[in-house]
């Protein structure tokens, strides 16, 4: 434990909005305003963060959770993959990713395997702090549940669009 006390993280902030969510309406805008929400809420909670320095921040612009190939997410993996990212933070686990098992494959295996911090900050979760027997189970249930929660817009979203036909 006496190791991690000088330690400063590189951070990736990391943050999406899917396309049913946006509100890109026209060309002049270039962000949503929930990416620009995301983007302030994340730095508001670092801004006095001493052992987490800002590398980069990802953004997924219109791209859905239900998967894992996003161009900025990946950009990200590869940046951890190279060193220069140890810790990625979000505002929550559903900005992270809704697919249940490939989000716990990330957040369980992947990232403490790669040495890798992971904060979601609105589900107060951050992996230095170890697991507790919350974790254990909330974590998992909050990513069935961001998990369900896409396949059941994927299907209103597929019903409202026969109807309009």
């Amino acid at each position: 434990m006496y190791q991690n006390i000088n330690k400063i993280y590189h951070a990736a902030i990391y943050v999406r909005l899917s396309k049913e969510d946006g509100d890109i309406s026209s060309s002049v805008k270039l962000e949503s305003n929930s990416i620009s929400n995301q983007k302030a809420l994340i730095l508001d909670f670092l801004k006095d963060k001493k052992d987490i320095e800002v590398v980069s921040v990802r953004v997924d612009d219109g791209y859905s959770g239900s998967n894992f190939e996003r161009p900025a997410f990946q950009a990200m993996l590869e940046d951890i993959r190279r060193g220069i990212v140890d810790c990625v933070v979000v505002k929550d686990l559903s900005r992270f990713g809704r697919e249940y098992i490939d989000s716990g494959k990330y957040i369980e295996r992947l990232f403490p395997a790669l040495g890798v911090r992971f904060i979601a900050i609105n589900d107060n979760y951050d992996s230095l702090k170890g697991k507790n027997q919350a974790d254990e189970i909330i974590i998992p249930f909050k990513n069935l549940i961001n998990d369900a929660y896409c396949r059941d817009i994927s299907i209103k979203i597929r019903s409202n669009l026969e109807i309009k036909r």
